[in-house]
């Protein structure tokens, strides 16, 4: 279970650690193959719950849970799944909804939050790039909350690969940057971007790479007022996801 906190221990094992009440319910949920549920003597429940859909349990006294975890305050309740499989490209861009990319976004809680708010709001799939954070991080898994059983997620693709799926598929890439070409909100009222969209966020130190600004077809800025600098990633992705949501509401009501 110690060898599942390192990436390296989780590619070799082929596994990775799901922690806490949330994450391992949407994992028992999703039907996705859990290998084996690890719970404290006294939880009743879990087990159960655990037990009912032919799960291995192994009970384990508090100081072995706190062996096992991550977090300094465990919740009481671990499981191990197999490495999750990538989505195809196409699998996403063949989805209804819109699409986000994360690229070079190496901050795990950046990563898991985006994912956890692309599955809030409905959206096609999530699209992370090589040099991002692994999706089996125990801090990406804690922060989607479970939403990583929720929604497909593609790994390692290039933006290139990502650019030539979105356009046979007949989605544009629009690029979330401080110096975009068009506001946010002018480009939803407008109607350029909208449910196919496939939005292309970028790390949190350098923004967007120069080859995904070639590749997009529209370069979009989140108009800020005040006197910030810039916006963390995860909640950039979670404006032009929301904002576009909205967009779209807005414009079948005045149909």
């Amino acid at each position: 279970m110690r060898a599942l906190h390192s990436r390296r221990g989780r590619v070799k094992a082929g596994s990775f650690l799901v922690e806490g009440p949330q994450a391992v319910d949407a994992a028992l949920q999703s039907g996705a193959s859990v290998t084996e549920v690890f719970v404290l003597d006294s939880d009743v429940s879990w087990a159960r719950a655990a037990e009912s859909r032919g799960v291995r349990v192994t009970r384990v006294a508090p100081e072995v849970m706190d062996a096992m975890a991550q977090t300094e305050q465990p919740q009481g309740v671990l499981a191990v799944c197999p490495l999750l499989v990538s989505a195809s490209l196409e699998s996403i861009m063949n989805r209804p909804g819109p699409i986000l990319v994360l690229e070079s976004l190496s901050d795990p809680g950046n990563v898991g939050t985006a994912v956890r708010t692309a599955d809030a709001v409905g959206a096609a799939g999530v699209i992370v790039t090589l040099d991002s954070a692994d999706i089996h991080n125990g801090k990406v898994v804690r922060a989607t909350a479970g939403s990583l059983f929720h929604l497909p997620i593609a790994t390692g693709a290039s933006v290139e690969d990502i650019s030539s799926a979105a356009h046979a598929a007949s989605r544009s890439i629009a690029v979330a940057t401080a110096d975009g070409a068009i506001d946010l909100f002018e480009a939803v009222d407008s109607g350029v971007v909208g449910h196919s969209t496939v939005w292309l966020v970028g790390s949190e130190a350098h923004g967007v790479s120069a080859l995904a600004r070639t590749c997009a077809d529209l370069t979009v800025t989140i108009p800020m007022t005040g006197p910030a600098e810039s916006l963390n990633a995860a909640v950039a992705a979670a404006i032009v996801l929301y904002v576009t949501r909205h967009g779209e509401r807005t414009s079948l009501r005045s149909k």
